[in-house]
């Protein structure tokens, strides 16, 4: 019989979700996953610390040839500036003029015949100071034609470097700088002692130029090297920490269920040695995993057989009245030990991956079969609230199994008469739609921290109601325990809720169910038309 009530799932509060217990311990894992990936994964770091490394000697190379080229202009004006300084020395201790063959008789005609007798180059000048007149040859000033300065027409700079106690030094004109060089000479006349000066100079601004268009090519070209070497990098990169990539994947893909794969090793060096030590430490982790899924199973299988027997025996026994009591003590003690096998065998079964064998379940069949064997739980009065419609891929034996699990630990901590209620429903969309299947009780409730831990091995709901005190001892603690692992083993979990409408507690499991495709509609036409005559 199926009661049907106007009862919803929006009036529940205080929902607790339980996630997988090997979950739980991934996502922990994955946490600190995610915060070493924000700081960058190994591929990053060995390009960043490449980039910087290639950047910090690109920049430095960059710099020091440019120190290196200035200083090389400096050194080739200066070389330059002396060797005229010293031709004229020479010249001027001769003190011969080259035309007359006699001595110079001012020191005029001595700066005229020595500036005149010049060639200068395109950026050299070869001016002459006495302290009457400037000498200079116009012709010779072929820089000017460039720039458009004329040095020897600039009285100040000329008075300056004439007053500067120093003999050489560089200065700063509208033409860019120049070195120059001066030496002091006297000629002795009937008039006296004359003081003259010769300068020398050497433009440097075409050579800085020419530095510094070196120096904007060594850029572009350290700009494209760098980014050849920050590919190169990642490549390199990319290839070095494939077998740790491979070997993440393979630990991504490994659970308690599944041991089975394996990092391909290759080459001998310090990264094949460790996907070697994890393929053993897998193998070490598959073994103990199927030694302990074995010797569940042969516990539980030993354990049945001579439970049995004893039962057996004890039923074949004749009894006083006085051993009634204490055999049927025994018997309940030993029909609660099989109970325990068996859970633990289920336990034991649901770590396999054969566990559960999905396929489409109609939810509202499921529901109304559910209804049928629940009413096996006497004393109470069971409701169905919602039935959710619709096909779902999942186990229906372990979901039924689940549920009368759920139901019979309902029933169990419900006070006899009492109002149980079992639903389902689906919530979410698309791929994040879920089948939710509960059962609601009118027991004592469960406080926040039994929640966390009830549906762990051998753990049970601490009574608050001395009316069902006693049936609370009933079983070991597996029951809920095997509901958990049938909802994680369809993908899902477990989870508990109080309602708003009086006491009690909801226990449920989800279970994915994602929206199925959309059935597209075939049309099979034939031709001719069957009935349309076939035109000769």
């Amino acid at each position: 019989m199926v009661t049907m009530t106007g009862m919803t799932m929006t009036g529940m509060t205080t929902m607790i979700s339980l996630k997988p217990r090997w979950r739980s311990t991934l996502e922990k894992h994955r946490a600190r996953s995610a915060r070493t990936e924000r700081s960058g994964s190994v591929r990053l770091r060995i390009v960043a610390w490449t980039f910087l490394l290639t950047s910090f000697i690109i920049t430095g190379l960059i710099f020091t040839v440019r120190e290196i080229l200035i200083s090389d202009v400096g050194r080739g004006a200066n070389s330059s500036t002396e060797s005229e300084i010293a031709e004229f020395r020479n010249f001027a201790q001769i003190g011969v003029n080259p035309q007359t063959a006699r001595p110079f008789e001012t020191l005029e005609d001595m700066l005229g015949s020595y500036v005149t007798r010049q060639y200068t180059g395109y950026k050299e000048q070869v001016i002459g100071l006495t302290p009457h007149q400037i000498i200079f040859l116009e012709e010779q000033d072929h820089y000017a034609q460039t720039t458009g300065y004329r040095l020897h027409q600039d009285q100040a700079l000329l008075t300056g470097l004439k007053e500067n106690p120093s003999n050489s030094g560089i200065e700063q004109t509208p033409a860019g700088p120049v070195h120059w060089g001066k030496v002091a000479v006297e000629l002795q006349t009937d008039e006296g002692t004359t003081t003259g000066h010769l300068l020398v100079l050497e433009y440097i601004q075409p050579e800085l130029d020419a530095v510094q268009h070196t120096v904007f090519i060594m850029i572009w070209v350290g700009v494209a090297g760098l980014a050849f070497t920050l590919l190169v990098s990642w490549l390199i990169a990319t290839q070095i920490t494939k077998p740790i990539r491979n070997l993440r994947q393979v630990a991504e893909h490994i659970n308690d269920k599944n041991f089975s794969g394996r990092v391909t090793v290759k080459g001998d060096d310090d990264v094949a040695a460790m996907s070697h030590t994890f393929n053993q430490m897998l193998d070490r982790l598959e073994e103990a995993t199927l030694t302990e899924r074995q010797f569940m199973d042969d516990v539980s299988h030993e354990l049945r057989t001579p439970i049995t027997i004893v039962r057996g025996h004890l039923e074949l026994m004749e009894r006083t009245e006085e051993q009634e009591q204490t055999l049927l003590l025994v018997d309940d003690e030993l029909e609660r030990m099989g109970r325990i096998v068996s859970d633990l065998l289920t336990l034991a079964k649901s770590e396999r991956p054969d566990f559960v064998q999905p396929h489409p379940t109609e939810v509202s069949e499921l529901m109304i079969s559910l209804d049928s064997k629940v009413q096996v739980f006497a004393n109470h009065r069971w409701i169905i609230a919602d039935i959710a419609e619709g096909e779902v891929g999942l186990d229906e034996q372990r979901i039924t199994q689940a549920m009368l699990q759920l139901a019979a630990n309902a029933a169990q901590y419900s006070p006899s008469g009492s109002v149980i209620t079992i639903g389902s429903e689906f919530s979410g969309q698309d791929g994040e739609r879920q089948l939710k299947l509960w059962v609601q009780d009118r027991g004592p409730g469960v406080s926040p921290e039994d929640a966390s831990i009830l549906f762990e091995r051998f753990r049970r709901n601490n009574a608050k109601n001395p009316a069902t005190a006693k049936q609370h001892s009933v079983g070991a603690g597996l029951g809920l325990a095997i509901v958990r692992s049938i909802a994680e083993a369809h993908g899902g979990g477990v989870w508990i809720a109080a309602p708003e409408d009086g006491p009690g507690s909801i226990f449920g499991i989800s279970v994915p169910a994602p929206n199925p495709p959309k059935k597209i509609q075939s049309i099979t036409a034939t031709y001719p038309p069957q009935n349309e005559p076939e035109k000769s």
